[in-house]
């Protein structure tokens, strides 16, 4: 790779970051003008971090693997949001816009257009996956909707209810299945099947988030 295409890599994967945590934070009604400074930076590190992974070391098949526990750190340490709220935010965000950059690319390739990475078609893909991510959160800020059950800071004492016992294993088995759905996908086995599973995992996750939000 060349001096240009390094930086449109850096710039997009920034965006990407940065974008998800915007809507990530949308979605759970933190207020975001105490955390720019924070998220611009998260974004630019993270953005490195992609490079590594997916130019460096070529590990493009296992990039969930890797980049959620690093990602959960972030969350925790860098925001200071308590452990087991950082890694359900983590996952939940994380889930939901790689399966929506899933199903654009499906839409481009069942249509013929091949995606690979740091071309121009997949900076169509990831421009297209921006601008949905930041309407969504503008309208969730916007009409004031959201979780309201994780709190902005780690001074609380978590409570180990069961209803708590299931988003944890159930955040976990999706951060499991999105590793599973990255290499199958990717690896043009079984796509559909994958992407229809981890709607699904998605899907029950939701509820019991919404379970938890009412409770």
């Amino acid at each position: 790779m060349d001096v240009r295409e390094v930086f449109a890599f850096l710039f997009f994967s920034a965006l990407e970051w940065l974008t998800l945590f915007v809507f990530t934070f949308a979605i759970f009604k933190f207020q975001l003008p105490g955390y720019w400074g924070r998220l611009l930076l998260s974004s630019v590190v993270l953005s490195f971090l992609s490079y590594m992974i997916f130019v460096e070391f070529d590990l493009n098949y296992f990039a969930p693997l890797v980049q959620l526990p690093i990602v959960f750190l972030f969350y925790w340490q860098y925001f200071r949001i308590p452990i087991f709220y950082a890694w359900l935010m983590n996952v939940n965000g994380y889930i939901f816009y790689t399966l929506l950059q899933a199903i654009i690319i499906l839409i481009f390739e069942l249509n013929g257009i091949k995606i690979e990475p740091n071309t121009p078609a997949a900076f169509i893909v990831q421009s297209i996956a921006i601008v949905i991510i930041n309407v969504l959160a503008w309208w969730l800020i916007r009409t004031n909707w959201g979780f309201t059950f994780v709190p902005d800071t780690d001074r609380v004492k978590m409570n180990w209810n069961k209803l708590n016992l299931k988003l944890l294993i159930i955040s976990f088995l999706g951060y499991l299945g999105l590793s599973a759905y990255q290499y199958l996908f990717f690896s043009k086995i079984a796509p559909v099947i994958g992407l229809i599973a981890g709607l699904a995992v998605y899907g029950f996750l939701q509820y019991l988030v919404i379970k938890r939000e009412f409770q």
